[in-house]
């Protein structure tokens, strides 16, 4: 048993009273916008911190709902600068006041014998690739088209990567391309948050699986799908979280009085799409032939995006190659390579895909493709010619048309994979 001293004993006996007490006053309480108004016109909030009545460079906080009655008062966790003394918490200590600012963690640096904020630089790649971009810049190796990396507060990459001018595709937290993409507008990130994207590439990833994954549907730009459909039983969620917004629908009887159902998107007493009754097809005769002890290698990948229409590669059933496929699955362009080739092997489709996007939106610059449908390493444009990666981002600086073949990537003139 541990002895506790009587005054403190006395305090904590107090204290359980008194939140005993509370929790009984609480039953009481209907928290409306009048109660608040009244109580904190009756209690008077405390007052917030400088912090986070400022919001600037230098002085800014998180406001969190206060331990008032009904949360009516807020009150303020200020974010601390670089070199602050923090704490990293445990048994004893106190609640803090404040935690570092976004980009910081709280660590001992050597020569120090307390804690302050440091840069996550060390440990996060996004914040690593911001000092690189930013070493690069002061060095003139950036090009006009080429974006800073943009970091959350934990030191991730932000969800949407745009190029200028072209299209904004989807990242996961390690920056990585994934599902959902959009012709770049000036608000196109208030509605593009890639939340269902990214959810669904985590879903693949841990479950690690070499045959088709069932996850929710997203739409177009990696944002979760307003109707959701499960067996019989549909939903519609808030296209950014995911949560149920509405009553639950049998999707033969009911699924198209829902406020989310939309004739133009939406498939009326089926839901499924074309591509994902395949892919319940695939998944179907899987199960079959695991249950009669067979090894299933033949799907290898998986023939539809979270969107539930088609991924941008598909192959051909009896004639040999691979094609780049519009979300219907029809072929776009002649963006094709024959399978067991080199150009069939490096095939990404990727703008293939983008080039479609543009030329439907009638954007003035579209850019030009290999034949198998990936980005050329070399792009130009109003005079100016530049290194592009797989995504078409922009590497390195630009130089004038006339003196291309003095950038990296020009190769002889030869911009795209070699077949064979």
């Amino acid at each position: 048993m541990i002895r506790l001293p009587n005054g403190l004993l006395l305090c904590m006996l107090s204290w359980a009273l008194l939140a005993g007490a509370q929790i009984e006053l609480a039953k009481n309480y209907v928290c409306t916008d009048d109660f608040c108004d009244n109580y904190r016109e009756n209690s008077q909030c405390d007052t917030l911190k400088t912090a986070c009545r400022a919001q600037n460079s230098t002085h800014n906080g998180i406001l969190f709902p206060s331990a008032t009655p009904c949360s009516c008062c807020q009150t303020c966790v200020e974010n601390l600068l670089p070199g602050a003394d923090c704490s990293v918490g445990g048994l004893g200590y106190p609640v803090p006041a404040g935690i570092c600012g976004p980009g910081l963690f709280c660590k001992v640096a050597e020569g120090d014998e307390h804690p302050t904020c440091q840069p996550m630089q060390e440990s996060s790649t996004c914040y690593t690739a911001q000092k690189e971009y930013d070493d690069q810049r002061q060095a003139g190796l950036i090009g006009h088209l080429m974006q800073r990396p943009t970091c959350d507060g934990d030191g991730n990459y932000q969800s949407v990567r745009c190029i200028p001018g072209q299209t904004c595709f989807c990242v996961d937290e390690e920056g990585n391309r994934i599902f959902g993409e959009a012709v770049n507008t000036a608000n196109i990130q208030i509605s593009m948050r890639c939340e269902c994207s990214r959810l669904a590439a985590k879903a693949r990833k841990l479950l690690n699986s070499q045959y088709p994954v069932l996850t929710s549907r997203c739409d177009s730009k990696g944002s979760f799908d307003q109707l959701q459909c499960v067996d019989d039983m549909c939903v519609c969620v808030d296209m950014h979280t995911g949560q149920p917004t509405s009553d639950l629908r049998n999707v033969t009887k009911g699924v198209s009085i829902l406020p989310c159902f939309d004739k133009r998107m939406h498939e009326n007493f089926t839901y499924l799409r074309d591509c994902e009754n395949v892919k319940l097809a695939q998944i179907y005769d899987i199960v079959q032939f695991a249950e009669s002890d067979f090894n299933v290698l033949e799907f290898d990948r998986d023939v539809c995006q979270p969107d539930g229409f088609y991924d941008r590669i598909q192959l051909h059933p009896t004639d040999g190659y691979k094609y780049c496929a519009d979300k219907d699955g029809a072929q776009i362009e002649s963006f094709q390579a024959p399978v067991n080739t080199r150009l069939a092997a490096t095939m990404t489709c990727k703008c293939a895909r983008a080039r479609k996007l543009l030329l439907d939106s009638k954007s003035l610059e579209v850019p030009e493709c290999c034949p198998n449908g990936n980005y050329k390493s070399l792009a130009c444009r109003r005079g100016e010619c530049y290194c592009v990666d797989e995504d078409g981002t922009q590497v390195g600086i630009e130089r004038p048309e006339k003196d291309k073949q003095n950038l990296p990537c020009y190769n002889g003139g030869d911009y795209c994979p070699l077949a064979g």
